[in-house]
């Protein structure tokens, strides 16, 4: 197999319609994944008109390409690099705002019988090195003593109980995090908006926009369809056709990869307690049992994503076999990659920018947050009640040196990747 394939990825009801555009709607979102249904289906069921536009198939993106997990998304400063840049008392606030996002995702997958086989377990996260390890102690304490999050330090010689793994020197568990099927949610997200209303127009791009007025006309591949107000959810897969997105955010590209079905002692012996995985470290692996629990999954900026296949494969072999030893010949089924967005100020932003409704730069952690905006957005739209978030006061800057960013980011992965090594080599010769 030389051809990217997504595990999650299968024929479903989510691209068994094919709509026409309508010349006029009261909102017109750009973009097909969790955060443009997810503002539609909001929208909708307050009565809205909305039709969604996707260039490509529903949720092409970055909703069927992720690993499915799930948790409270912390901002990537972590709290010491928040109270640095913000202080104390904001600090607080965007971390509790991770908090609602997880406890609102949770109420919406439940109150919408949402089949997504979420299955909150909880995530072991790895240190490196030894320094990593009594850096995540200082922060599990913080996190602990000052939102309540239920977290749990785990010394190197009980992590056996947690991982079938002695690389690691330690880690900690947070028990608020878990898994999903992330196409299963896209689908049954699609399938909720199309019942509350929602016009979903796939395969349908939307190549250019115009102001006039109180009106904006967007044309599209059907043809010119008049809108009062636009969305534009594209996120990561943002371009020349949705500027206010592409202009603030960099696309980073991202890789994953499936093993074949493996035996179940074997599975038992890898994740005892069937949790999710990450790692510490400038540039990480992720990683998870597959939701029926036959396989495992991999993922990160390993490798080359987007490359050749086959020495994508390699890549994550090597990073696979550096956690998992026991795995010497697994085979990978599925290989396959994607984008994500972030931002200069690591932050996820929801607002208004440049004449049109805006939410994204989620930072490789967008399952629960891009549920979560959705419907922020939506009440920020109808002018409703508990609209606000922790990001509304954070200025949602263009990236400096666009044209660059991409070669930029890949040059600093490069470096982070180097550092990582080093760091490595230092702990292992400090024994």
């Amino acid at each position: 197999m030389s051809v990217e394939q997504i595990y999650w990825q299968a024929d479903d009801p989510a691209e068994a319609e094919q709509e026409k555009a309508p010349d006029r709607t009261d909102i017109a979102v750009i973009g097909a994944g969790y955060t443009g249904l997810s503002v539609a289906l909001h929208l909708a069921r307050a009565g809205r008109h909305v039709v969604v536009f996707e260039a490509g198939g529903i949720g092409a993106g970055c909703s069927s390409r992720n690993g499915g997990m799930v948790g409270p998304s912390f901002h990537k400063l972590g709290s010491a690099g928040l109270i640095a840049r913000y202080g104390e008392a904001k600090t607080l606030t965007i971390m509790r705002e991770g908090i609602h996002a997880l406890d609102y995702f949770e109420d919406f997958v439940a109150e919408n019988a949402l089949e997504c086989d979420l299955q909150m377990r909880g995530r072991f996260r790895g240190a490196r090195t030894v320094a990593d390890y009594d850096a995540m102690g200082r922060e599990t304490d913080w996190l602990s003593r000052n939102i309540g999050l239920p977290v749990a330090m785990v010394p190197r010689a009980e992590q056996s109980q947690e991982i079938g793994s002695t690389f690691y020197r330690g880690g900690a568990v947070y028990q608020r995090d878990g898994g999903i099927h992330p196409r299963k949610l896209l689908v049954a997200l699609a399938q909720a908006a199309r019942a509350a209303g929602v016009k979903i127009v796939a395969h349908c791009p939307v190549s250019a926009m115009r102001r006039d007025g109180t009106e904006t006309t967007l044309q599209t591949a059907q043809g010119a369809v008049t809108a009062t107000q636009v969305v534009v959810a594209t996120n990561a897969y943002a371009d020349a056709r949705t500027p206010a997105m592409h202009r603030r955010i960099v696309a980073i590209q991202t890789a994953a990869v499936a093993t074949e079905a493996l035996s179940p002692q074997l599975m038992d012996s890898l994740t005892p307690k069937k949790r999710m995985f990450g790692e510490t470290g400038r540039v990480f692996m992720w990683f998870r049992p597959s939701p029926d629990g036959r396989r495992f999954i991999f993922g990160g900026r390993i490798g080359r994503p987007g490359g050749a296949v086959d020495a994508q494969r390699k890549a994550f072999a090597r990073s696979v076999q550096r956690v998992f030893p026991q795995l010497p010949d697994v085979q990978f089924t599925h290989v396959w990659s994607g984008n994500v967005a972030y931002t200069p100020d690591h932050s996820p932003h929801v607002g208004f920018e440049d004449g049109v409704w805006l939410a994204g730069g989620y930072c490789g952690s967008g399952v629960t947050r891009s549920i979560y905006f959705g419907m922020k957005l939506a009440r920020k739209i109808l002018q409703e009640k508990g609209s606000d978030t922790a990001f509304d006061d954070l200025p949602f800057h263009p990236v400096p040196f666009k044209p660059f960013s991409g070669r930029a980011a890949s040059l600093m992965t490069r470096w982070y990747a180097h550092l990582d090594a080093r760091d490595l080599r230092r702990d292992h010769n400090a024994g």
